[in-house]
Parts: structure tokens; sequence; C-alpha cells
């Protein structure tokens, strides 16, 4: 066998699979995880040998981990092959320069240069320790561009976005797409405190309205924030506010340049927020920055 390895398989569907790389994994062959790996060929496949025992998660679900990459399947969405490659990988061999703080799901949002809106969105799970991509669509972020690492953003009329790894923690919009994150749905007196002073990146509501806070209603009418999320740019938990080092740095709708944020689809935003659990992060800024 490939790499010296050897098998053994058993009447009840099972096979042990060692290799002098992996040790001795248990493969239930018959399964869909199994079935999957065999038709990418086995170990002398993309996949390789197996690196873990397959894993179930109840009845509904089940992983396994090769060494090439990760077989998931749901009794919802079927099964995939997740490859150990691209951007995602980088959070798993130490060339992320940002944090993950073993978040359940990471975001990447990549620039490819300073002055460039135009980004790539990358969706990465963790599962069974790594992460692997899950999806991915392209993005907008601030129409001027990124700030350099531990700059801040500053003003939202400056059109900046700042660059970091945020957790995510809470949701805003019109509608309530089903997420697991506490959702807060806008309504006419929907504020975010862009005047310095104790509401300051902070939400609020209000009859009256005063620039630079931001009318969060009419850019739901408008399109922007019929669904977003916050980012925890220059507030708790991930740190303390510090009054003009930016505020209203968010995950929303409305696929164009932006004034800080982070701009998809309205659908794409809500497929983030269907799977985003509290405590996830977005990691975002130029891909130079970005990995070693």
């Amino acid at each position: 066998m490939a790499g010296g390895g050897c098998r053994q398989t058993f009447s009840n569907g099972r096979s042990i699979y060692w290799s002098p790389a992996t040790g001795a994994r248990i493969v239930r062959l018959q399964s869909d995880v199994g079935r999957k790996w065999g038709w990418h060929g086995w170990e002398r496949g993309a996949l390789g040998y197996p690196t873990g025992d397959y894993v179930p998660q109840g009845r509904t679900a089940a992983y396994q981990k090769f060494r090439h990459g990760i077989v998931t399947w749901n009794a919802s969405s079927g099964t995939r092959v997740h490859m150990f490659r691209g951007e995602c990988q980088n959070l798993n061999n130490g060339r992320s320069v940002q944090p993950t703080r073993n978040a359940g799901r990471v975001s990447l949002t990549i620039a490819e240069g300073y002055g460039r809106s135009e980004a790539t969105f990358v969706n990465c799970v963790r599962i069974g320790g790594s992460y692997v991509e899950e999806w991915r669509t392209s993005a907008y972020v601030g129409a001027s561009g990124f700030k350099r690492p531990g700059v801040p953003s500053g003003h939202t009329q400056y059109l900046y976005s700042p660059q970091g790894s945020y957790s995510v923690t809470e949701s805003f919009g019109v509608y309530n797409p089903g997420t697991a994150l506490p959702y807060r749905p806008l309504n006419p007196n929907s504020r975010w405190g862009g005047r310095l002073g104790t509401l300051y990146n902070k939400y609020f509501e209000s009859t009256g309205y005063t620039w630079p806070d931001e009318n969060m209603w009419y850019f739901a009418q408008s399109g922007d924030y019929r669904l977003g999320v916050v980012i925890n740019y220059n507030r708790p938990p991930d740190s303390p506010i510090v009054q003009g080092n930016g505020f209203a740095i968010f995950l929303h709708a409305n696929k164009k340049p932006t004034a800080g944020c982070i701009a998809l689809h309205e659908h794409e935003v809500a497929r983030y927020m269907r799977t985003a659990r509290p405590g996830d992060r977005i990691i975002m800024g130029v891909r130079a920055d970005l990995f070693r």
C-alpha cells in the first residue's frame, strides 16, 4: 500500500488503516464519509491516509480527518470534502498573523493591496481542531481600502476599514434569517453613535438624528442594513471603546464600496448569519499583512 501502510478489514464494515506517518485509524467504509473517501481514491488519492477515527455527531452528522483534508457528512446537506489548502489552511499552519482564538468559525476578508475596496470573503469552519473552507465570495470594504495594521480606521467620512481579528456577538436587521447570534430588529428610532461621548460606537434609540450618528433605519430602508452583524472593532468584548478611533464597523448587505464595513449580497449575509455563533471571528485586512 501507499507509503508503506497496511489495512485490516472486519466483518462489521470497518477497517483499520495504518501508515508510519499517521498511525492506526478506524474507517467505516460503508458510511457516507467512507464512500466519499473511496471515491477520491482511498489512501492513494488526494486525501491520503486517515489521521483520525470516524467521528459521529449524533445521528445527523459525522466527520473524519485525513492527511490532506476532512470529509464531512450532514443529513441535510450531504457529504463534502474540505481540502487543507488556501487561506483557511493558513489558520492551521501558523501563517496567520492575526489570532483565531480557537473560534468555531473564522471569516477572512482579504484585499490584495492598499487603496482597494474589492476583497475576497472566505468562510472557514473549525472541524476536529482544523479550519477548512466552507464557502467564499467577493466582497467590498471601505471605499478608501484598509488602514495599516494597528492604525485606527477613524471617522467613517474617510471611508477606511480597520485591519485585525474581531469577534462577532450580535446581529440586526429587518428580519431574522435564523441566527444563533443575539438579534436586534431595527425600527425607525434605531441609531448608532458616531458623536464623541457616552454613546460613541454603541446602539441607541432616538426620535432625532444628528450626524455623525448613523440612522440605522434609513440604511435598512436603502438596503445596507436589511441584515447586518456587528464586528467588535473598538468596542467590548474585544477592547474598550476609544473615542475617535472608529465606529459602526459591520458586516452588512448591499455589495458595494462602504464607509468601512464589509459588504456582501443580502443572501450571503443571511447565509453567514444562519451558521454564526457568538464568539466567531472576522479577520480582515491586506493579504501581505494577514499572512506570513
